[in-house]
């Protein structure tokens, strides 16, 4: 009786698990076809995108590897006894007794086949138009990258079987250090492009139009008149689409320039933020409510950053005792003292009442937003007004605090 093959079993298991995944993206893509493949690249098309490179295209990948091992060994003469894909995993089974030529070739040709697969799927995002398609080739890039070049590898040697033991454990000494060399050469630029600014700069580019004209527009401004100005709204521009290093040095610049630009701590304060380093966001913004400054708008600003601040460690903090709001409501009454004709800053005060159970309050607060243009106030972030009427409803459904 022939040995039961359990890892085989294992993987058919997973494909089977992973069927309702590829059956919910699949109609999520049909659904959204629409809005999907438009210029305007929202958050939700990303997460889509993601999910149809990593379900339906990389599955695509990994049946094209295992067809380089099929056919490699059909090309050397060698007998392909078996043939299995289950959507994430491979294996193909030959007959006889194999050179170490032919053990290692058949090895690598699978591998060869899928970067064949990587390197068509980035040329794709190169040539392409459409910031769903560059988007949905880069997501496929660099999971099937990162899967074939760096963890299906480890998995191997770790293993000590599969493709690449074969491949490094090989009589074919100098083959195998060839190849070792041009593996880590391949995993060297592979890595950059994730990694780099650069590739990130030419990613945001390609999948965020409208960002991309306003970013040249400025930078035709920063070229033209390079001031403190203008290199802010280009740091700014870094910080929308996720380039941090590039927000940061160009900040730095901007300092250089002019140390009493204090715009550039409210920038730094989201900086820091966005890495969880509360604190420190917190002392960038207080270098702008601590100082006397005219810039009302800035104050107010700066005072509500603050508060989000606050609000975020809070909320992402483990405790499991009683919350306690009272800083950042003390941070959102001082951006309503600030700039009184801004309705941003009642908006926050009434949704953080309500999480901090002082319902009554907020309500009032949510009051002023509901009837902003008979009280004369007007929004920094007009998207904020359509929230209010929601922000109302759970203020009264909200339950009070058990004393």
């Amino acid at each position: 009786m022939d040995k039961i093959d359990w890892a085989l079993i294992s993987h058919y298991i997973v494909a089977v698990m992973c069927i309702p995944i590829i059956v919910v993206t699949i109609r999520n893509v049909i659904k959204n076809s629409n809005t999907l493949f438009d210029d305007d690249l929202t958050a939700a098309d990303r997460t889509i995108l993601k999910q149809f490179a990593l379900f339906l295209l990389l599955p695509m990948v990994v049946l094209f590897h295992e067809m380089g091992h099929a056919l490699v060994a059909k090309f050397m003469g060698v007998e392909v006894v078996a043939f299995h894909w289950a959507v994430f995993f491979g294996q193909v089974d030959v007959a006889g007794n194999l050179t170490p030529m032919q053990d290692f070739c058949i090895a690598l040709a699978g591998n060869l086949f899928q970067l064949i697969a990587i390197i068509f799927a980035l040329l794709i995002a190169i040539v392409s138009r459409s910031p769903a398609i560059v988007a949905l080739n880069i997501y496929l890039y660099l999971f099937a990258g990162f899967s074939g070049l760096i963890f299906y590898p480890l998995l191997s040697l770790a293993g000590w079987n599969y493709d690449f033991a074969i491949i490094y454990g090989s009589e074919e000494r100098q083959l195998a250090l060839i190849t070792g060399i041009c593996h880590l050469i391949i995993i060297g630029l592979f890595s950059w492009t994730f990694i780099s600014e650069t590739s990130r700069l030419w990613f945001a580019r390609k999948t965020r139009p409208v960002w991309a004209k306003e970013f040249d527009k400025i930078l035709a401004r920063v070229k033209a008149d390079p001031s403190a100005v203008n290199m802010l709204l280009q740091a700014w521009q870094f910080y929308f689409v996720g380039l941090d290093k590039s927000a940061e040095e160009t900040l730095d610049r901007v300092e250089n320039t002019d140390k009493d630009l204090k715009e550039v701590w409210l920038l730094r304060g989201y900086l820091h933020q966005s890495k969880g380093r509360y604190k420190s966001a917190v002392h960038c913004f207080d270098q702008i409510t601590n100082s006397k400054i005219e810039d009302k708008a800035l104050l107010a600003r700066a005072w509500m950053a603050r508060g989000h601040c606050l609000a975020e460690e809070i909320d992402s903090s483990d405790g499991k005792g009683k919350k306690d709001y009272y800083p950042v409501l003390m941070s959102y009454k001082e951006a309503c003292t600030a700039d009184h004709l801004l309705a941003d800053p009642h908006y926050y005060l009434g949704v953080t009442l309500t999480k901090a159970g002082q319902n009554k309050d907020a309500e009032a607060e949510l009051e002023l937003c509901q009837n902003y243009a008979k009280r004369g106030l007007s929004w920094l972030d007009p998207i904020l007004a359509g929230f209010v009427k929601e922000a109302v409803a759970e203020s009264r459904q909200n339950p009070k605090p058990k004393a």
